[in-house]
């Protein structure tokens, strides 16, 4: 027997194979796993060079995979943009001021870029507007993006750039006639797509993000979408110079909107790229369209109106027709497809476009749904028959629990439904959405396992909690489904790659409150230790 690079040792290793078996310890050699077992069994792959590592009882499990992030974005923020989170900035004059400090930073007409607040969360309980930001940065283009991303503010030099005479009344918010600088969906894209970055910046922060993200045991990420081809060569190439650092299961998706997403997939679509084309560091994943908002905007579009809203019934981006041909054409072509569907509604019209798709065998169906937030018994139905993985967002609730429960009242109860999943057999997937908020998967396990709020502690739904092993599941096996990739990561089973994490203590008997402070010890990808917090 050859000896293992890389032993560890006297851990609970949570396995997530076929019969969620924990382990003590695990050999690796080269990029795989070669041994899981006892410890005195894996100490036999111990050799004169290999690197032994004694878990002293800690929890040795799959690297996470994030099934739905935005990582071109995330590395947008890390190299260009300017973080105006409202926990850190609470009021509007501490937004304007951090943008007046960054416009005394750079040339007179230069973009500057904020992503962060929530609205909700400012003591000001408002949305900025331009008058706000033209006051901060008279001289300088401004967009500030809302924390879900589906919204932004500008100020008056960045309005100028486009027309918003073209867009649906509710895209565009207006008081007495004039723009208050808040754009919704296809404005608020259109706007963003004039709004300039350097590579080079995108590069450092991508290096940047990378490194973050494998200090939270993430492996592999799903890229839900970003700036679509000014960047994806760009995400190709680090995959190349090892600047990624995480593997990558692209998503074909513009931020720019529908149209420049129907443009860009039809390249693609006559290169002959397709679902799965790339190596083991950057693969293309699933065609993506966006048919309505977020949970917390709210814009989400929802069959009946908000509950604390009788006029409020979210946004649609798409017509069922548009929808229908998406579908139609990406799956005759051979691809994935997947869509951003939010409300019950959106769940509805892209599952109905699927059913039209998929006819009476849906046998073969390969795709996915990313959020599927609010559902119903018969939409969870019609995923099962369908065979389609819903991506799910539980650490949403930390954030925004209270907020759901006062948008969508007795909807909860079906929101993010991880048991009725789990009861139906339907295999869903978790992530974390970032940068709406953190990547860090202990706020997502938490979310799954509590659904609880982080300031009022109310619980949003909690008949659709999960226990610890399935929401670890829906973290990693799952997530290697929904790229088509578990017979090559997501558990530890000997053959498949050594993406590891370790973490700092036995989570299994972490107390459910505590999740959320569990860090990670070491980040192992690929058979390397490409992060450690601790000394081996």
């Amino acid at each position: 027997m050859r000896a293992a690079d890389t032993v560890f040792l006297h851990g609970h290793v949570i396995t997530v194979n076929e019969k969620d078996e924990i382990a003590e310890a695990v050999a690796v050699s080269g990029n795989q796993i070669c041994m899981v077992g006892t410890s005195e069994e894996v100490q036999a792959a111990i050799g004169a060079e290999t690197k032994v590592i004694d878990l002293r009882g800690r929890t040795l499990m799959p690297g996470f995979i994030d099934a739905h992030m935005h990582l071109t974005l995330l590395a947008l923020l890390a190299g260009e943009y300017l973080d105006v989170n409202s926990d850190q900035l609470p009021t509007i004059d501490a937004l304007k001021e951090a943008i007046a400090e960054r416009a005394r930073q750079v040339p007179k007409g230069t973009w500057i870029k904020c992503w962060g607040y929530e609205q909700s969360k400012l003591l000001d309980q408002r949305h900025p507007t331009a008058a706000d930001l033209n006051e901060a940065a008279p001289d300088h283009p401004v967009q500030v993006v809302r924390c879900c991303g589906h919204m932004g503010v500008y100020n008056s030099k960045a309005l100028a750039l486009i027309d918003l005479e073209k867009f649906q009344p509710d895209e565009v918010m207006r008081e007495q006639g004039r723009a208050t600088g808040l754009l919704k969906e296809s404005a608020h894209n259109a706007l963003w797509s004039q709004v300039a970055f350097t590579r080079e910046g995108l590069a450092e922060g991508l290096r940047k993000t990378s490194r973050e993200l494998l200090s939270m045991g993430i492996t592999s990420v799903h890229d839900a979408g970003g700036y679509g081809a000014k960047t994806l060569d760009m995400m190709e190439q680090a995959s190349r110079t090892g600047d990624l650092g995480v593997r990558v299961y692209q998503l074909l998706y513009s931020t720019f909107g529908k149209e420049a997403t129907n443009d860009w997939q039809a390249h693609i679509r006559g290169s002959g790229i397709r679902t799965g084309f790339g190596n083991r560091w950057f693969r293309i994943g699933a065609m993506k369209q966006l048919l309505d908002g977020s949970t917390s905007g709210p814009s989400s579009a929802t069959r009946a109106p908000y509950s604390h809203d009788p006029e409020l019934k979210g946004i649609l981006n798409l017509s069922q027709r548009e929808m229908d041909d998406f579908v139609r054409i990406n799956h005759e072509a051979g691809y994935q497809v997947t869509a951003h569907a939010v409300g019950d509604l959106s769940v509805e019209m892209f599952l109905a476009a699927l059913e039209k798709a998929l006819g009476p065998n849906p046998a073969d169906s390969f795709h996915r749904i990313e959020h599927c937030a609010l559902t119903d018994e018969r939409l969870i139905e019609q995923l099962r028959r369908l065979k389609i993985t819903p991506i799910s967002n539980p650490g949403f609730f930390y954030e925004n629990a209270s907020a759901y429960i006062r948008y969508y009242g007795d909807r909860v109860r079906h929101m993010f439904p991880l048991k009725s999943y789990l009861e139906k057999g339907i295999p869903t997937a978790l992530g974390s959405d970032a940068p709406v908020i953190s990547a860090n998967p202990m706020i997502g396990l938490y979310g799954a396992v509590c659904r609880r709020d982080k300031c009022s502690g109310e619980t949003a739904g909690r008949e659709q909690r999960v226990g610890l092993l399935d929401a670890i599941r829906m973290y990693t096996y799952n997530g290697a489904l929904a790229s088509m990739e578990a017979d090559r990561k997501g558990s530890i089973e000997a053959g498949k790659l050594a993406d590891l994490t370790v973490l700092s203590c036995n989570l299994l008997q972490c107390p459910e409150d505590a999740l959320k402070e569990v860090q990670v010890d070491f980040t192992m990808v690929d058979g390397k230790l490409e992060y450690s917090r601790v000394d081996v």
